[in-house]
């Protein structure tokens, strides 16, 4: 299953790619915003992708353009509680400050509302990460009181704020397909 929207596409993470992923996640621009910041090897990427319960974490490369530029993922998805939690890294440094991350984002949260009936999704967020923290509450996360551990926080939303801090964005881009 891939989701295609907004021009971009958003392929299942398959072991092909992980060394790529691997690459992109030790680049320091990446490394800096994780909680996990060593070097990983290839035998520590396949370690951790053989071992994904593949029914409750949904890992997808991101192209835009056949070009294959970061990860997003819904992982630790609890299908009693209807919750999940969402991240994103963009690997090629050219697409950071483009709207390429928005509308990966924005479609992997309509995925998870709408498609597998998420009704709560969390982000960690570096406490430091001033861009991503702004960037989150624009799309209808908050800060919780939740522990995320040292420098981090966790933010969290529903399809109703996401929605509401989101309609004018998604209006615009329905208009642009």
């Amino acid at each position: 299953m891939q989701i295609a929207a907004y021009g971009i596409i958003l392929r299942p993470l398959t072991e092909a790619d992980l060394e790529q992923v691997r690459h992109w996640r030790n680049a320091e621009h990446v490394r800096q915003h994780m909680q996990y910041r060593e070097y990983i090897t290839e035998a520590m990427q396949l370690s951790w992708f053989r071992a994904l319960d593949k029914h409750c974490n949904y890992y997808f490369t991101i192209q835009k353009d056949a070009e294959k530029i970061g990860v997003v993922n819904l992982k630790d998805i609890d299908w009693k509680r209807q919750t999940a939690e969402a991240g994103i890294f963009i690997g090629e440094e050219k697409y950071l400050n483009t709207l390429v991350p928005v509308l990966a984002t924005v479609s992997i949260m309509e995925y998870a509302f709408e498609t597998l009936q998420i009704k709560s999704l969390r982000a960690k967020i570096a406490s430091a990460n001033l861009k991503a923290v702004l960037f989150n509450e624009s799309i209808g996360y908050q800060k919780t009181e939740e522990p995320a551990g040292e420098g981090f926080d966790y933010y969290s939303t529903n399809e109703l704020s996401f929605r509401e801090a989101t309609r004018t964005i998604r209006n615009t881009l329905n208009k642009l397909k």
